[in-house]
């Protein structure tokens, strides 16, 4: 019994809601899914064991990045106070990030904690200071003009980065010129899996492959091309990005822009893929909070809604209907596509 609740405990509460919201709306496919993750999960706590750097302690030592004055890649990271979880994220790439020249872009979106004494406990790197609170989707917009690198990175405070994680993001864009978005696998601090690429289904809605299960099954760790891949780590190349306009601005002010940026990548001629040689721990929910009805996090539903309306056809055409062929749905190989115009109804 003791150690049902203990499985029971390690849940998160967001499948408990999918259930009841699958089973209200009669979608028996998705249940059929979620059915077989639950079952996943009450397997043990996975063996990985991810190098963490985040301890709550506000460190202000001084930390020197390399001088870089023609860095391939910008690294951005968006930052809005939680100065403990910035540092740590500093740290992580300064002790993890080796063989690529690389600068960094701290994006201080009005800060009034020791964020805005950054440059007093951090050297070389740049600060782009908003004089105005912008918030995550502009506050991105704004500090990647400020980038000189051939690849733009945006990058959470609230992450810790792995070892030659760049290195590896970095390695499919380089060897292929159709790349234009990569992201790597993102795990949470206890080693649970929390993407390993994620989904768009054909109602817009979206889903992290593989959340919450062992990152370390081989069904995680082969790099594929995917819908879509997380803003809290994606590497886009920068003439895509210029070309894209940056992230859609009618998606402010968070939720949907890193989606969309991937629909625009495809629709540019260029392909989304995750690689899973890349780790990232993502501390998911410190910058927006959990609750989809309070918050910056409402607009996870509202921006949906422009998501579909913007991409309907596209959806219609690409994309399966919610919870069914998942296999197929993981890979947009053109297995997939086969499968889906066999599946794709007549309108």
């Amino acid at each position: 019994m003791r150690k049902a609740i203990s499985s029971l405990k390690r849940i998160d509460i967001r499948m408990y809601y999918l259930f009841i919201k699958y089973v209200c709306l009669l979608d028996f496919a998705a249940v059929r899914t979620l059915l077989s993750v639950f079952l996943v999960r009450f397997s043990a706590p996975p063996g990985y064991k991810p190098q963490i750097f985040y301890d709550g302690k506000p460190h202000v030592e001084l930390l020197a990045f390399p001088p870089c004055d023609n860095p391939v890649v910008s690294i951005i990271i968006p930052a809005f106070n939680q100065w403990d979880y910035t540092i740590s994220c500093l740290r992580s790439i300064r002790a993890n990030t080796e063989r690529i020249a690389y600068e960094v872009i701290v994006a201080d979106d009005g800060s009034t904690d020791e964020t805005g004494n950054i440059l007093d406990h951090v050297a070389n790197i740049k600060l782009v200071r908003n004089e105005r609170n912008l918030q995550f989707l502009q506050s991105c917009n704004n500090a990647a003009r400020h980038a000189a690198g051939r690849y733009i990175l945006f990058l959470n405070n609230d992450t810790n980065v792995q070892k030659d994680w760049l290195l590896h993001l970095l390695a499919p864009a380089e060897v292929d010129e159709t790349v234009g978005i990569v992201g790597p696998k993102l795990v949470y601090p206890d080693g649970r899996l929390q993407e390993a690429g994620g989904i768009v289904w054909r109602d817009g809605s979206a889903w992290n492959y593989g959340w919450f299960d062992d990152p370390e099954k081989p069904a995680y760790n082969f790099g594929r091309e995917v819908d879509y891949v997380s803003g809290a780590c994606l590497l886009v190349r920068r003439d895509l990005w210029e070309k894209a306009g940056g992230f859609d601005e009618r998606f402010a002010p968070a939720y949907y822009e890193d989606t969309d940026l991937a629909f625009q990548a495809r629709k540019l001629g260029y392909r989304v893929m995750y690689q899973p040689e890349s780790v990232v721990v993502h501390f998911e929910g410190v910058s927006s909070g959990t609750d989809i009805n309070a918050g910056i996090k409402c607009h996870q539903k509202i921006n949906k809604h422009k998501f579909v309306g913007k991409w309907r056809r596209v959806l219609v055409k690409e994309h399966f209907e919610r919870g069914r062929n998942l296999a197929l749905a993981i890979d947009r190989g053109e297995c997939a596509r086969v499968e889906l115009r066999r599946e794709r109804p007549l309108i």
